[in-house]
């Protein structure tokens, strides 16, 4: 804490300013300044270590209320620590720094990414949700994600001191954060959902084995015209009139390129071909899915007195009343 700092300035609050609004004003800049946003922006960077700061020192009441003594000039000592809690990480009366969810923080960014600074014991695993193209999800795909993690100080080695004082670099809780970047395999065939865990990813521990691990949850996103029901795969194919009276051949896509499909003679809206093979791999087999190619009669929005002529003489070749089975 330097109570040379003007930290209500920094977070742009009121010095009377409740909880929540310095909770709100220190979100509103982080997520315009941290780092994840700003990729290289040492300035951006810097504007955020100081809301960081600002925010640590006023959104706990006791921390506060010194830090407002000291800068009115009525508290002549007692608190030793050089970040916002003094010693090993703790401020006068006892108080510990308590789990700060750069998650929640970070939600927009990261989609629900959680990490908590809870230090006895293993490290807390960190999820993430990751948003991925239907066909990466389907065909499988290697992805990079970027997320902060917490991480044990490299100045005090997590102890949260230096020397007789707080440590400067972490304010006392032993831990800092820092992007990381990690690659993970997408499998063929993953379902919207799905988590994949990569170990020891988390939140950092100094004892090997200790870190916690990173959860990545795959959020499949919705495709053009491919849609997913299990392992099958529905495409509605929109085909003409003439078409669906005479049958075709017509060019349909799949998730492996184009194939030709041949559509019977009379075929109605609805009807479905099937591709057998064709649809989603079964994550560690040879197995998949078919797909189904959903016929839609097309009609044309255009209707010239000459195609109404050729649509009446039509009528009197249909069935008298296709919905007879309902009476």
């Amino acid at each position: 804490m330097d109570p040379k700092k003007d930290y209500y300035r920094i977070l742009g609050v009121p010095e009377g300013a409740s909880a929540d609004e310095i909770r709100k004003a220190f979100r509103r800049l982080a997520k315009k300044h941290h780092p994840d946003v700003n990729p290289g922006d040492k300035a951006a960077e810097a504007r955020f270590k100081e809301a960081n700061e600002a925010h640590e020192v006023l959104r706990n009441r006791k921390v506060r209320e010194e830090y407002d003594a000291i800068r009115q000039g009525g508290f002549a000592g007692g608190f030793h620590g050089a970040g916002p809690f003094g010693g090993a990480g703790q401020a006068p009366g006892g108080f510990r720094a308590e789990s700060f969810d750069f998650g929640d923080l970070l939600g927009d960014v990261f989609r629900g990414g959680e990490a908590r600074f809870s230090h006895p014991g293993r490290g807390s695993d960190i999820r993430v949700e990751l948003s991925v193209d239907f066909l990466d999800m389907v065909r499988g795909a290697v992805r990079e994600i970027r997320y902060p993690r917490p991480r044990v100080c490299g100045q005090c080695g997590g102890t949260g001191r230096a020397g007789r004082r707080g440590c400067p670099a972490c304010y006392g809780r032993g831990v800092t954060e820092s992007e990381e970047r990690v690659k993970i395999r997408i499998p063929a065939g993953a379902r919207d959902g799905a988590t994949i865990r990569v170990p020891s990813k988390g939140e950092e521990r100094s004892a090997p084995g200790e870190s916690g691990d990173l959860q990545v949850e795959l959020r499949m996103l919705a495709h053009p015209y491919f849609r997913r029901e299990g392992n099958d795969i529905l495409l509605e194919a929109p085909i003409r009139f003439s078409e669906a009276v005479k049958g075709a051949k017509i060019e349909v896509p799949t998730i492996d390129g184009t194939v030709t499909v041949t559509i019977p003679p009379g075929s109605s809206s609805g009807r479905k071909l099937r591709l057998k093979g064709r649809g989603v791999p079964t994550p560690g087999t040879a197995e998949r899915g078919d797909q189904y190619v959903v016929l839609q009669v097309v009609v044309p929005p255009s209707q010239p007195e000459e195609f109404l002529r050729l649509v009446d003489r039509i009528a009197g070749f249909e069935e008298k009343d296709p919905r007879s089975h309902w009476n």
